[in-house]
Parts: structure tokens; C-alpha cells; sequence
């Protein structure tokens, strides 16, 4: 069986009939690809689509930091039962073998690792436009079961070199909320599936809001207590509150968001828009977080990720702080105003992929 190596190329051999993964044995990218990074046999781990064009940019923490930032971010686990959720809500059928594109894979430690559980026969071509994030990704997976299955290339995720309707299936686990034009990715997720395939997204929205209420109750609290909070602590809980405001602003013109990995916080209205535009007939959006102690548990991760610290706690007064936000939405009202969602689309069958 070929590899998707293989396919890759604008003439992949054998492509028609080891494995047609294309209709009419289309290949996957609409341009050559080189080789980024070759191991000590000569087999290619990582390729690259040569963009010149591309604006895209990525911070430190997804090159020279990409270890760091794989170690204190990946949760395949948790992310398996994020897809598991989201498959079984929004009633979407996996094919057995599908043809995977994975948007932003990072390392592919919450996307593609959890993504093979379920589906093992699954074959993926995972983009990043972080080589390092992808090493880490490639040298995982030649040490698993059927290696041939997943191929690493470095690309920008919206650039328009894939060919139109190939892919069975799209996911990005937490990409869309990093890109200047989200919207744009959507497109190009529409562009690249199967009349009546899928795209499968895990993003923030805007019900970070009620955290960010939380945190400067907290705050400010303190200040009446004349209880400091410990210093970390109290920097933590600021630039939490910054990050959410800047994200959650109207006026985007306003802010340079170049320089900023995290950059949206998603209404339903502007996800909604976002895929009828790019042609996709079905759009739902499930809520993925509605415990009864979800904002106490939220602000405790943060503290956790964003200081890399795992010692660090609130004092019991602000903890009933947060716990009395917690009281006042019941669990119906956290999935309405949710933290974060999966957004399930479904492209109409015979739609024709858009040019560009």
C-alpha cells in the first residue's frame, strides 16, 4: 500500500490504483513539495509548500519554544473525549478510512493522536506552520502502528494549495482562534472536503467573559480585603483578564494582533456567517463545558498553564468568589454562554469547491 508520502506529489506513483484516496486520482496539493526535514535513512518526516506569498505569523513558543509549549499543552486524552463529544451530538458518521486534513496540528498531540483512536484506519495529512511543532509530531508517530498513515507538512493553514474536494473530513483542534481571518480558514476547510464531508473545530467563545467578571471581582476584592494576593498569583490573574478583554474586543482595527497567539474569542453569530459563506449547509455548535464547578475549575487550569507552576492556589475567599459565579448560571445556562464549543459543519452534497 502507498504511503501518503507518496500521494503528495503532482504525479504520485501508483496513485490510481494502490489507493485512489482522491476522486479520479487527484493529487492532495496543487503545487510541488520539498523536503524539510529528512531522517538518518533518508526518509522524509516533514515536507514544506513553498509560499512566498504567505503573511502568516507564529511566535517563539511554536518554534524555538515548540518542546515547552507541546509538554504543557498536550491533553490527548482530554481531546479524545472532546471528539467522541462532538461526533455523538452533532450525529456526524465517520467513514471507515477517511481522508483526513488536520488544520494547525501543532504535535499532533490533540488532534492526530487522539483523532487515530477513533478512527485507526484513518489516513491524515497534518499542517502546522511550525516545523519544529511537526518534528515532534513525525518522529511520534514513526514509532507507532502504520506510521505510513499520517504525512507532516509545514504550510500556512489557509493557503489555498490543496486541491478542492478531496478530503472525507477537516479538524483543527484550538487553530481557528489563532489566525488573523478565521473566517478565511472555514473557507478553506469547505474548499478542501467532499461534497457532504465534515469539519470538526474546538475553539474558544465568548462566554470567557463571565471568567474574566469573575477575576476582576477577585481583584478587586482583595483590594477592599487589604488580602494581597501572592504575586504570581495576582500577575496571573491580570494578564488573564487582559488577554480575554483584548479578544473579546468589537473594534479589531483598533488592536495589533500580530503578535498575539491567541487572538479570538467566537460568537455563534460569526461562526454561523462564517460557514454559509463557505458553502457548508449544516453548522452546529456544541457546548463543551457545563459542569457545576466549571469557572473554579477554568481559572485553576489557567493558573496551571499560563505559569507552568502547579503549586500555586487562591485563598479561600476568593475561591468562594469565583464558586458564586459558578451558583449563578445552572447548567443550561453555561452551555448557552459556553467557554468553549465544538463546531461541527457539514458541506452540502454536490457543492462544487470554490476557486481561490
Amino acid at each position: 500500500m502507498a504511503s501518503l508520502a507518496e500521494l503528495l506529489r503532482r504525479h504520485p506513483s501508483g496513485f490510481g490504483t494502490a489507493r485512489p484516496l482522491a476522486a479520479g486520482g487527484k493529487p492532495l496539493f496543487a503545487s510541488e513539495l520539498n523536503r524539510l526535514l529528512v531522517d538518518e535513512t533518508g526518509e522524509v518526516l516533514v515536507w514544506a509548500v513553498s509560499d512566498r506569498f504567505s503573511t502568516a505569523t507564529i511566535t517563539d513558543q511554536f518554534k524555538a519554544e515548540a518542546a515547552e509549549y507541546h509538554r504543557r499543552y498536550a491533553a490527548a486524552d482530554h481531546f479524545e473525549g472532546l471528539f467522541r463529544q462532538a461526533i455523538a451530538e452533532a450525529g456526524v458518521a465517520i467513514p471507515q478510512a477517511p481522508l483526513v486534513l488536520d488544520l494547525g496540528s501543532g504535535s499532533g498531540a490533540n488532534s492526530v493522536v487522539p483523532f487515530r483512536r477513533l478512527a485507526p484506519d484513518a489516513w491524515i495529512v497534518a499542517v502546522d506552520l511550525s516545523g519544529e511543532l511537526l518534528a515532534l509530531l513525525a518522529d511520534y508517530v514513526r514509532r507507532e502502528a502504520n506510521p505510513e498513515r499520517v504525512t507532516c507538512v509545514r504550510m500556512d493553514a489557509v493557503n489555498p494549495k490543496l486541491t478542492p474536494g478531496v478530503f472525507d473530513l477537516v479538524i483543527g483542534a484550538s487553530i481557528l482562534h489563532h489566525l488573523d481571518e478565521p473566517d478565511v480558514g472555514i473557507a478553506r476547510a469547505g474548499r478542501a472536503l467532499k461534497p457532504g464531508g465534515h469539519a470538526i473545530f474546538f475553539e474558544p467563545f465568548a462566554g470567557w467573559a463571565i471568567v474574566r467578571l469573575a477575576l476582576e471581582r477577585v481583584l478587586a476584592e482583595a483590594a477592599l480585603r487589604k488580602a494581597p494576593l501572592d504575586p504570581v498569583v495576582e500577575e496571573t490573574l491580570r494578564s488573564i483578564v487582559r488577554d480575554i478583554a483584548v479578544r473579546s474586543h468589537l473594534q479589531r482595527k483598533e488592536i495589533d494582533f500580530s503578535q498575539l497567539d491567541d487572538k479570538w474569542l467566537f460568537a455563534r453569530a460569526y461562526v454561523e456567517n462564517a460557514a454559509k459563506k463557505a458553502g457548508f449547509t449544516e453548522v452546529r455548535i456544541v457546548p463543551l463545558n457545563d459542569h457545576a464547578t466549571l469557572y473554579r475549575d477554568t481559572v485553576a487550569v489557567q493558573l496551571r498553564l499560563t505559569t507552568g507552576r502547579d503549586d500555586l492556589q487562591l485563598p479561600a475567599w476568593a475561591i468562594d468568589v469565583i464558586d458564586s459565579f459558578d451558583a449563578a448560571l445552572n447548567m443550561h445556562g453555561k452551555r448557552e454562554l459556553m467557554l468553549e464549543g465544538a463546531i461541527v459543519l457539514t458541506k452540502g452534497a454536490g457543492r462544487e469547491p470554490r476557486a481561490g
